[in-house]
C-alpha cells in the first residue's frame, strides 16, 4: 500500500503480489500462502475498500454527486443516514470545488465486516468570492459489511466529516 494520500484512481495491481509461475523443472509452486508477507490480506482489503467505498467517495465529492457519495453508506443498516445525507446536500451547497484525498492506515478484515481507519483531508472552495476557503484534516473509522456488490460502510466516526461546522477557513488568496 502506497503511503501518499490517494488524489485520484489507483494504477490496477499497482504493487499487487504477483502470481508465482511454476518452477522450469515443471514441479507446481508452492502454497502462496506460506510465501505471502502478513500484511498481504489487508493490502488486498485496502484495495476492495479503495474501489468500493473511498474511490466512489472522492469521486462523488470532486463531482458534487451526491448520489454516489451516499451509495458507498448502506442506508438499511445505518444510523442517522438521512442525517449525513442532509450534511452532504449542504456541504455541496456550500462549496463549488471540493478536493477530496485519503489515505488508508489500516484495515482488518473478519468474514464479511470490516473496518478501516483512514486519514482523510478535505479542501473546498465557496461559491461566494467573499468566503475564504476550508479544510479539514481527520483521522475517520469506518465500519464496513460485504455486501453482493462490494464493501459498504454501515458505521463511520467522526459522524461529522460532512458538517460545514468543523472546517477550517483558510486564507489563500
Amino acid at each position: 500500500m502506497c503511503n501518499p494520500l490517494h488524489a485520484g484512481p489507483r494504477q490496477a495491481n499497482a504493487g499487487a503480489p504477483q502470481q508465482q509461475e511454476p518452477s522450469a523443472k515443471g514441479a507446481p509452486a508452492q502454497d502462496t500462502a506460506e510465501q505471502a508477507p502478513p500484511d498481504d490480506d489487508a493490502s488486498n482489503l485496502s484495495d476492495q475498500v479503495i474501489q468500493d467505498v473511498l474511490e466512489p467517495l472522492r469521486t462523488g465529492m470532486a463531482t458534487q454527486n451526491i448520489k454516489q457519495v451516499m451509495s458507498v453508506f448502506d442506508k438499511s443498516q445505518m444510523t442517522g443516514y438521512g442525517d449525513l445525507e442532509q450534511q452532504v446536500h449542504a456541504f455541496v451547497r456550500q462549496y463549488q470545488e471540493i478536493h477530496f484525498r485519503y489515505r488508508i492506515l489500516q484495515a482488518t478484515a473478519q468474514n464479511d465486516h470490516a473496518s478501516s481507519t483512514v486519514e482523510i483531508d478535505m479542501d473546498a472552495m465557496p461559491y461566494q468570492a467573499s468566503m475564504i476557503p476550508a479544510r479539514r484534516s481527520v483521522q475517520a473509522r469506518f465500519q464496513l459489511k460485504q455486501e453482493p456488490k462490494g464493501w459498504r460502510v454501515v458505521s463511520f466516526s467522526p459522524f461529522d466529516l460532512f458538517s460545514l461546522s468543523n472546517y477550517t477557513e483558510t486564507d489563500t488568496r
